[in-house]
């Protein structure tokens, strides 16, 4: 959907999304409208729901502006979803965002390998935590105890709520069939 078609609802719901002025990802964003002139494909979807898509990008603000999470340990959690779920569109979105945010080109090439071969002890227990929700839709007691022991309440709800988020995108992604932008292209998934 072009631009030039969404309803003013639609504008208004998108305001959700903006980032904290003055913040690193006010400054991405700035930097990245530089580049492109049109919506992408995910809000142009969203902007033919504008209730829906103002509520859910309220909520998504917070996970991406305000998490207790850091935002490699966001990243991290939403490449293996988009790679479980394979969804191909998340991951293009996510990728530069990742390396931009500390991840290496080598960590986010396992990403779609085994989780917890050659990872540090908090990234291994983040990875195998995300394949549980993915899987079982539950963590083991095991998995609870862990993440008790390296994060606060906060920091684990908002990484439960971050894969599922992101989950719910990459389910929808899917769904309706969303073509990688073209400043995406380059960012698909790893083929080895």
């Amino acid at each position: 959907m072009a631009l030039s078609q969404w309803t003013p609802e639609a504008m208004e719901a998108m305001e959700a999304m903006r980032p904290p002025p003055g913040s690193a990802y006010d400054q991405r964003k700035a930097d990245r409208k530089q580049q492109v002139r049109r919506p992408n494909n995910a809000l142009s979807v969203l902007a033919r729901y504008p209730e829906l898509a103002g509520a859910f990008l309220a909520f998504n603000r917070h996970l991406l502006y305000h998490s207790t999470l850091t935002e490699r340990i966001r990243e991290l959690v939403v490449l293996r979803v988009a790679w479980l779920r394979r969804s191909e569109y998340e991951w293009a979105q996510h990728l530069p965002v990742a390396l931009a945010v500390g991840l290496t080109a080598e960590e986010i090439d396992r990403i779609s390998a085994s989780p917890v071969d050659g990872w540090a002890q908090v990234d291994a227990l983040v990875l195998r935590a995300v394949d549980q929700l993915r899987h079982d839709g539950v963590w083991s007691e095991q998995t609870w105890s862990e993440l008790t022991e390296e994060f606060d309440t906060r920091q684990i709800m908002d990484l439960l709520f971050t894969v599922g988020a992101y989950d719910t995108l990459a389910v929808a992604f899917n769904c309706f069939g969303l073509e990688l932008d073209p400043e995406l292209q380059d960012h698909r998934f790893p083929t080895g």
